[in-house]
Protein backbone atom coordinates (compact mmCIF):
# COMPACT_ATOMS: atom_id res chain seq x y z
CA UNK A 1 0.00 0.00 0.00
CA UNK A 2 1.49 3.61 -0.86
CA UNK A 3 2.58 5.54 1.83
CA UNK A 4 1.57 2.34 4.13
CA UNK A 5 3.87 2.12 7.45
CA UNK A 6 5.83 5.64 5.84
CA UNK A 7 7.09 3.13 3.10
CA UNK A 8 7.59 4.14 -0.55
CA UNK A 9 8.33 2.19 -3.26
CA UNK A 10 11.86 2.27 -4.81
CA UNK A 11 11.96 -0.34 -7.05
CA UNK A 12 10.12 -3.30 -8.12
CA UNK A 13 11.90 -6.48 -9.91
CA UNK A 14 9.59 -9.60 -10.49
CA UNK A 15 11.62 -12.67 -10.96
CA UNK A 16 10.91 -14.41 -14.27
CA UNK A 17 9.30 -17.73 -14.26
CA UNK A 18 8.70 -17.63 -10.25
CA UNK A 19 6.07 -16.19 -8.08
CA UNK A 20 8.50 -13.60 -6.53
CA UNK A 21 8.62 -10.16 -6.21
CA UNK A 22 11.47 -7.96 -4.67
CA UNK A 23 10.76 -4.67 -3.71
CA UNK A 24 12.98 -1.94 -2.74
CA UNK A 25 11.47 0.34 -0.14
CA UNK A 26 12.45 3.95 1.45
CA UNK A 27 11.00 4.67 4.68
CA UNK A 28 9.84 7.89 6.40
CA UNK A 29 9.05 9.37 9.03
CA UNK A 30 6.61 11.53 7.68
CA UNK A 31 3.59 9.81 7.99
CA UNK A 32 3.95 7.85 10.92
CA UNK A 33 5.94 10.53 13.30
CA UNK A 34 8.27 8.04 14.59
CA UNK A 35 11.89 8.75 14.02
CA UNK A 36 12.84 5.18 14.94
CA UNK A 37 12.21 4.13 11.64
CA UNK A 38 13.45 6.95 9.36
CA UNK A 39 16.22 6.14 6.38
CA UNK A 40 17.37 10.04 6.96
CA UNK A 41 17.56 9.49 11.18
CA UNK A 42 19.26 6.11 11.34
CA UNK A 43 21.61 6.99 8.39
CA UNK A 44 22.68 10.04 10.43
CA UNK A 45 23.38 8.21 13.54
CA UNK A 46 25.35 5.58 12.01
CA UNK A 47 26.85 6.44 8.57
CA UNK A 48 29.51 8.88 9.70
CA UNK A 49 32.29 8.02 8.50
CA UNK A 50 34.09 9.15 5.13
CA UNK A 51 33.41 5.89 2.95
CA UNK A 52 29.84 6.24 2.89
CA UNK A 53 27.63 2.89 3.27
CA UNK A 54 24.67 4.30 1.23
CA UNK A 55 24.21 0.63 -0.10
CA UNK A 56 22.17 -0.20 2.80
CA UNK A 57 19.67 1.69 1.52
CA UNK A 58 16.94 0.52 0.36
CA UNK A 59 15.13 -1.83 2.65
CA UNK A 60 14.09 -5.00 0.65
CA UNK A 61 10.99 -7.05 0.90
CA UNK A 62 10.73 -10.37 -1.17
CA UNK A 63 7.49 -11.55 -2.02
CA UNK A 64 6.51 -15.11 -2.99
CA UNK A 65 3.17 -16.21 -3.50
CA UNK A 66 1.88 -15.26 -0.33
CA UNK A 67 4.34 -15.21 1.67
CA UNK A 68 6.78 -11.68 2.70
CA UNK A 69 9.76 -11.78 3.59
CA UNK A 70 12.13 -9.18 4.80
CA UNK A 71 15.62 -9.40 6.79
CA UNK A 72 15.48 -8.12 10.19
CA UNK A 73 17.28 -4.42 10.82
CA UNK A 74 18.84 -6.13 13.76
CA UNK A 75 20.80 -8.31 11.62
CA UNK A 76 20.87 -6.58 8.45
CA UNK A 77 22.20 -3.10 10.38
CA UNK A 78 25.17 -5.29 12.03
CA UNK A 79 25.91 -6.94 8.42
CA UNK A 80 26.55 -3.63 7.41
CA UNK A 81 27.71 -1.95 9.56
CA UNK A 82 30.16 -4.49 11.31
CA UNK A 83 32.73 -1.60 13.18
CA UNK A 84 29.97 0.06 14.40
CA UNK A 85 30.24 -0.01 18.55
CA UNK A 86 27.37 -0.85 20.58
CA UNK A 87 27.93 2.45 23.27
CA UNK A 88 28.56 6.27 22.62
CA UNK A 89 28.23 8.35 19.68
CA UNK A 90 27.22 7.18 16.47
CA UNK A 91 26.41 3.38 18.11
CA UNK A 92 23.83 1.11 18.18
CA UNK A 93 22.34 2.23 21.51
CA UNK A 94 20.99 5.69 19.31
CA UNK A 95 18.83 3.58 17.23
CA UNK A 96 18.04 0.82 19.32
CA UNK A 97 14.35 1.14 18.99
CA UNK A 98 14.76 1.16 15.27
CA UNK A 99 14.85 -2.72 14.26
CA UNK A 100 11.31 -3.00 15.74
CA UNK A 101 9.84 0.18 14.18
CA UNK A 102 11.53 -0.78 11.12
CA UNK A 103 10.05 -4.34 11.86
CA UNK A 104 6.90 -2.40 12.26
CA UNK A 105 6.83 -0.10 9.46
CA UNK A 106 7.98 -3.16 6.77
CA UNK A 107 4.90 -5.17 7.87
CA UNK A 108 2.20 -2.41 7.33
CA UNK A 109 3.29 -1.58 4.13
CA UNK A 110 2.91 -5.62 3.45
CA UNK A 111 -0.42 -4.57 4.52
CA UNK A 112 0.23 -6.76 8.03
CA UNK A 113 -0.18 -5.91 11.46
CA UNK A 114 2.69 -6.43 13.98
CA UNK A 115 1.59 -8.21 17.41
CA UNK A 116 3.17 -7.31 20.56
CA UNK A 117 5.52 -10.24 21.36
CA UNK A 118 4.78 -9.83 25.29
Amino acid sequence: AAKAGGASKVYRIDVPGKKQTLFGVALSSDTTGNKYMDDNFIMTEIDFKELRSTAHLPYDILVTGDEVEALHARFRIAVNFPDLSMMGDNSFMNIMPSPDAIKESLTQAAGGSVAEDF
